[in-house]
């Protein structure tokens, strides 16, 4: 794959029925990879990608050092036809977006309290002046 050597069983790269990697290692399919001299196929696919896209297939789930690749993993899902993979990761991407909004309500709150905390201190300067202004005039 992209210059990549991976080894697995076509068990695996058939488990999902109507991905386009089953089609491609079904012995009936039409739709085959080219095979390299030493009888290996060759997938003109991003290496990293497919890393995770046969962990996936071999477990499910994908790992959370994946994250970070989650648009072009999406294209790879598609590309393969593999529907689970990419409700996984739109499944990730909503727990993102999630934790940016989260953050970006922090820092409104933050800057709030900032906002807050500058008026007390006007507040108490004005009530101190206001206070030593008025104890004076009471001093004989």
């Amino acid at each position: 794959v992209g210059g990549t050597r991976f080894e697995t069983s076509r068990a695996t790269l058939v488990s999902q029925p109507d991905s386009m990697l089953a089609k491609m290692f079904d012995p009936h399919s039409q739709l085959v990879p080219a095979k390299a001299k030493d009888g290996a196929y060759f997938l003109d696919r991003d290496p990293e990608t497919f890393k995770v896209i046969l962990s996936f297939l071999r477990s499910g789930q994908i790992s959370k050092s994946c994250h970070n690749i989650s648009d072009l993993l999406l294209h790879e899902a598609q590309f393969f036809q593999l529907p689970g993979l990419e409700a996984k990761i739109q499944e990730i991407e909503a727990k993102n977006v999630s934790g940016q909004d989260i953050l970006n309500k922090l820092s409104q709150i933050v800057t709030k309290i900032d906002a807050l905390e500058e008026n007390r201190v006007s507040v108490i300067e004005k009530i101190s002046v206001s206070g030593w202004s008025t104890l004076q005039d009471q001093t004989y």
